[in-house]
């Protein structure tokens, strides 16, 4: 492996940075934006920040251009005066300019902020900032980015309305009144009092006598669950989510990892749309933690300039339907040998080369190459016949 790649997994590593990047995602969907803060301590520490303390400083000509981004939050400290203790709250501020951060500590007292107590500016050595802000969507007019659950609220409070009065129709009625002769009750000794013993209310009714009952009333259950139905579908389309996501999946409808990509259009475009968010973030957070190294003066740094990250859509790999798909790129002549165990089995460098060898091996030890199964290829656009593949 390349110094480089053996610098990025070691950062990747140290930092846990797929823990931190998946609590960074976790922001972005609930507040809008998400922030990534790299400082160095002895090696570069890449860590998530609260979008609550962010405060980025705009240019007045340019809402997109950041000046400066300003971490701010206060706290609470206990100290001891004249023999008791006594709870002083600060505040403490980072302001993360092109090259430079400055840490400062005020007291606040009535709510009041006081001068300095401590102030600090610390030079990075990067003509960069270290704090990297990533934004689900954006408008013009705006800097941080919108959340996913605003435009939900509404739907979800009616779904639990919904919910809420079938649960109480459903109480109401799971223990009926009953009525019958007066015969059937009984004379309790200790009250004095004539009941029967059963779960609602007991009507006596006597020979000729009209037993008691209810206006006609029908709870329109069907209608409710019609309506948790149609909440449930405009949810899937605000949230840009699919009923496959959760496992309901009706019979028949993905037999094959085709065919479950296709129920689930509207989230891979939403991830999509994330990873053009997430992408020049990390790879920016990456190269920051090396220059910062660097700058820094830390044995064995190695600068990361050409950063490429392979993205998943995350749906599980249907592995006979991408097996076949090899087989047939392979057979045709539209691939190699490496390429495609690369992406079968993710193999890189010493682990592929071995592979192919041992393959070459086996086949050459069974006096030539190795038959591949047969193949029968869909038939192009226009052409008849029983060999014609079609789309289901």
């Amino acid at each position: 492996d390349s110094p480089e790649q053996l610098a990025v997994e070691r950062i990747i590593e140290d930092n846990s940075l797929f823990n931190v990047a998946y609590e960074v995602a976790l922001d972005v969907s609930r507040y809008g934006t998400g922030i990534f803060k790299v400082r160095y301590d002895g090696r570069a520490i890449i860590e998530g920040q609260q979008p609550a303390i962010w405060f980025p400083v705009v240019s007045p000509d340019n809402i997109k251009e950041i000046q400066a981004h300003v971490l701010a939050w206060t706290y609470e400290e206990d100290t001891q005066e004249r023999g008791k203790t006594v709870t002083k709250k600060y505040l403490q501020t980072e302001i993360h300019e092109r090259g430079r951060i400055t840490t400062a500590k005020y007291p606040i007292e009535n709510n009041v902020i006081g001068p300095a107590l401590e102030y600090a500016e610390t030079e990075t050595g990067i003509d960069e900032f270290l704090v990297v802000p990533v934004n689900n969507v954006l408008t013009t007019d705006r800097v941080a980015g919108l959340d996913d659950y605003s435009d939900l609220d509404s739907i979800i409070q009616e779904l639990e309305v919904r919910v809420a009065q079938i649960s109480r129709i459903l109480d109401k009625h799971a223990d009926p009144n009953m009525y019958g002769p007066d015969t059937a009750l009984e004379h309790d000794p200790a009250t004095g009092q004539w009941g029967y013993r059963g779960g609602g209310k007991y009507f006596p009714v006597g020979q000729g006598e009209q037993p008691p009952g209810y206006v006609t009333w029908d709870g329109q259950l069907e209608a409710a669950f019609k309506q948790i139905d149609l909440l449930m579908e405009q949810l899937y389309i605000l949230s840009e989510t699919s009923a496959a996501a959760f496992g309901q999946l009706k019979v028949g409808l993905a037999e094959s990892g085709t065919a479950l990509r296709r129920l689930m259009m509207a989230p891979l475009a939403k991830v999509n749309r994330i990873r053009m968010r997430f992408d020049p973030a990390l790879k920016e957070v990456l190269w920051l933690a090396s220059r910062l190294e660097q700058a820094q003066g830390m044995a064995g740094a190695v600068v990361l300039e050409d950063i490429h990250i392979d993205w998943k859509d995350g749906l599980p790999d249907d592995e006979q339907e991408v097996t076949q798909n090899e087989v047939q790129r392979y057979t045709a002549g539209l691939t190699s040998l490496e390429s495609s165990l690369r992406r079968l089995y993710g193999l890189e460098g010493e682990a592929l080369q071995e592979e192919i060898d041992r393959i070459n091996s086996e086949q050459a030890g069974q006096g030539g190459a190795a038959e591949l199964p047969p193949i029968t290829l869909p038939a192009a656009e226009g052409e008849g016949g029983e060999g014609a593949g079609g789309e289901e």
